[in-house]
């Protein structure tokens, strides 16, 4: 077999040799120090057998990798220590999702439930482990031999099958720990002495899988290093925690998930509703001026619609079940909560002829989805059951497909400069060739639809990665991504060129000889959905809004008790303007409801006394500022109004 390096070279080898021995065959040297391979871009195992021509880097304790391995090592030190505690404790053998860029983390059943101050107990039981001087060995690449000894490990059936499985299909190798047999999956460091440090963080749960049908599991959460890089992400951690937009929605009371209703369903709070009103006037006041036509359409739809556009076929396990109607037996009628609104529009379009002079056609709706998530994929906003998606079709004519697609992209580029949304990188997302199950089977007009998206980007002269593999199952897009607190990266927004369902709905519009020709269709996601666009938008700000959508605009806070009617009547004066006020009468001392409006991160804090009242002065606090400024109430109400009405953002 051929193996490619990094650097050019090309090595002929023989078939099935470990990623260890093919780097004994580089260097004597590079064995000693290989904790793993990439393969084909894929993290491996020391132990992992190569099969075929690949290109390969050894990953060393030089390699950015070898954090990953660090906490993989980590990950299995842990699990050992567990296992040491009581046999009785099972170990899950999942494997994906399980390291991040902060931590590692670890599934468990145990025998007793354990809470969060059990954590020192196996902590304990971790550095004896580091400190022995035994190493991870490897056994065999057949993991079903060893069917026994794994489950004795895993501790229950299922796990165990599972990791053989899956050991089966990727190639993963069976290692020994003293009396312990468990496969590897990833790069790790085989002696635990070379790990400086282990600490555990937090207990959470997960189920197994991320399936609520299945095992509920305690989640062991931790990080290693040395005491100052530990230090390090322990700081990273707190930040991050604080900036969790889960955190900042229940400080701020913008949404709530209470799981009676059912998971993944968001509830918007008052502040919540008032945030996402106000970007929702924004949005539709901004696609009025871009001539985009409302429509509102059903939440429902019926089998045959998603079967004839496709998603029935290639989104079928992102849907929910489909609801059969009783007492229609002669209709035989199925009907399915929306995960898309295309096949919607695409009936208002053609519920009569239409003219090439009537193109484009440019229908939004801000709709109401739902898409079914594994439970255990759900993470506040940005994972949901049911959202809101700022959405739209454009039907038009080929010669008009690169002026609308130019036309979403200055719209979305606006609109995400109104709020100073940092992005990520943007996405050229095409189909993988090879996938025939995933995408529709039609080489022509994917060749086409790909080659006009990629001139349209070049042509704005904007910046993309391709990324093969992620188009939808219709048609290539281009997606706008950002990254969460999280490390997860999120799709903002969305343009999707479609030449398939115009063709399975037969979409059509009358050319100037009264000839019917085959109508584009464009989706335009403006900012995605409410939902996830709010989660981004409060990590992005820590909670401190722009002064034109947060909820509560002026805190009025009166010095004393006998200014409290002075300050009701400036609030009334205030909501003549729409300016969005509050006024704190309570009694308590006045640094303490100053403090208090700051935590809420009201943009502005009003302090009203004697002198504010007879010189008709108000005397203001922003958000964050420490300095008290002091203006003519009429001047502070224009400055207020004009900020709202020029949506100005001083972050």
């Amino acid at each position: 077999m051929k193996i490619s390096l990094l650097d050019g070279k090309q090595l002929e080898l023989n078939s099935g040799m470990s990623v260890l021995d093919i780097a004994e065959s580089i260097a004597t040297s590079l064995k000693k120090v290989c904790v793993g391979a990439k393969i084909n871009g894929k993290m491996v195992s020391p132990f992992f057998k190569v099969t075929k021509d690949a290109q390969l880097e050894i990953i060393t304790d030089k390699s950015v990798e070898f954090e990953y391995a660090k906490k993989y090592s980590s990950k299995l030190a842990t699990m050992i220590a567990v296992k040491k505690m009581s046999s009785d404790n099972e170990i899950s053998s999942m494997y994906k999702k399980e390291i991040n860029d902060f931590e590692f983390g670890v599934s468990f059943k145990f025998k007793e439930s354990i809470k969060l101050e059990n954590l020192k107990d196996i902590q304990k039981e971790i550095s004896k482990v580091l400190k022995e001087s035994k190493s991870i060995e490897f056994v065999s690449d057949d993991a079903s031999k060893f069917e026994k000894e794994l489950l004795s490990f895993y501790g229950n059936k299922e796990f165990t099958k599972f990791i053989i499985k899956e050991s089966k299909e990727n190639g993963f190798s069976v290692a020994k720990y003293d009396k312990f047999y468990f496969v590897v999956t990833a790069p790790l460091i085989t002696n635990f002495a070379k790990l400086k440090q282990i600490e555990l963080i937090n207990l959470t749960g997960e189920y197994w899988l991320g399936n609520a049908d299945n095992a509920m599991l305690q989640k062991i959460h931790g990080i290693t290093g040395n005491s100052d890089e530990i230090k390090a992400i322990k700081d990273m951690l707190k930040d991050r925690e604080e900036r969790d937009h889960r955190t900042i929605g229940k400080k701020l009371d913008i949404f709530t998930i209470n799981p009676i209703l059912g998971h993944g369903m968001a509830v918007w709070l008052p502040n919540g509703t008032t945030i996402k009103n106000e970007i929702k006037n924004y949005l539709k006041a901004k696609e009025f001026e871009y001539d985009f036509v409302p429509i509102e359409t059903p939440n429902l739809g019926s089998r045959e619609l998603y079967e004839t556009s496709g998603h029935w076929a290639h989104y079928r396990d992102d849907m929910f079940n489909s609801i059969k109607l009783p007492n229609e037996k002669e209709l035989k009628e199925e009907l399915v909560l929306r995960p898309m609104a295309c096949p919607h529009h695409i009936q208002v379009f053609k519920h009569k002829p239409r003219s090439y002079k009537e193109l484009p056609l440019r229908y939004c709706e801000h709709a109401t989805l739902y898409r079914y998530e594994a439970s255990g994929a759900l993470v506040g906003l940005e994972r949901v059951r049911s959202m809101e998606l700022t959405d739209s079709h454009i039907f038009a004519r080929p010669d008009q497909i690169k002026e609308e697609f130019k036309n979403c992209y200055e719209l979305i580029k606006e609109v995400l400069e109104t709020f100073k949304i940092k992005i990520d990188y943007l996405s050229l997302s095409l189909r993988d060739p090879e996938d025939k199950e995933k995408y529709y089977d039609d080489d022509e007009m994917w060749n086409n639809a790909e080659k006009q998206l990629e001139e349209v980007l070049d042509d704005l002269g904007v910046d993309y990665k391709k990324m093969e593999g992620e188009a939808a199952f219709y048609g290539p897009k281009l997606d706008i991504q950002a990254k969460t607190v999280l490390g997860h990266e999120i799709t903002v927004s969305t343009i999707q060129l479609d030449f398939l369902l115009p063709m399975k709905f037969d979409v059509n519009y009358l050319d100037k000889n009264l000839k019917p020709q085959r109508a584009v269709m464009i989706h335009r996601g403006l900012i995605g959905t409410y939902e996830r666009f709010i989660s981004i938008l409060l990590e992005q700000t820590k909670g401190a809004l722009p002064l034109w959508c947060s909820p509560t605009q002026i805190e009025i806070i009166p010095v004393l008790e006998r200014f409290n009617d002075a300050a009701l009547k400036l609030s009334k004066e205030l909501k003549t303007k729409q300016i969005r006020t509050h006024v704190d009468m309570r009694d308590e001392r006045l640094s303490y409801k100053v403090r208090e409006a700051q935590m809420k991160k009201i943009p502005y804090q009003v302090i009203l006394g004697e002198e504010e009242i007879n010189d008709n002065v108000v005397s203001f606090r922003k958000y964050g500022s420490k300095s008290t400024e002091k203006v003519n109430k009429d001047e502070f109400i224009k400055k207020i109004v004009k900020e709202i009405e020029t949506k100005y953002y001083n972050i």
